[in-house]
């Protein structure tokens, strides 16, 4: 681990390299995202272990932007509403 920015919330502090195709399922890759501890233990977690296992690479990339894709709206209706306070 090393200190950078989590790609998914982006806080500055450690951060792992997560596998988006899981290596138990896949083997070595070098499909990597930067997670700090909890984004990557929250991935997990909301996915499951059972979700995870034995799937297709495509079926592992469509969770994992749906995934990102929920938190981008979420900052960008956050921003809104922080604008409108403004």
């Amino acid at each position: 681990m090393k200190k950078e920015y989590c790609q998914k919330c982006k806080k500055y502090g450690w951060v792992e390299n997560h596998h988006i195709l899981p290596k138990s399922d896949f083997g070595e890759n070098d499909q990597t995202i930067k997670r700090c501890p909890n984004c990557h233990t929250d991935y997990h977690q909301k996915l499951g272990r059972k979700n995870l296992k034995g799937k297709s690479e495509e079926f592992h990339f469509r969770k994992f932007y749906k995934w990102l894709a929920g938190l981008s709206i979420a900052l960008f209706l956050l921003f809104i509403i922080f604008q409108s306070l403004n």
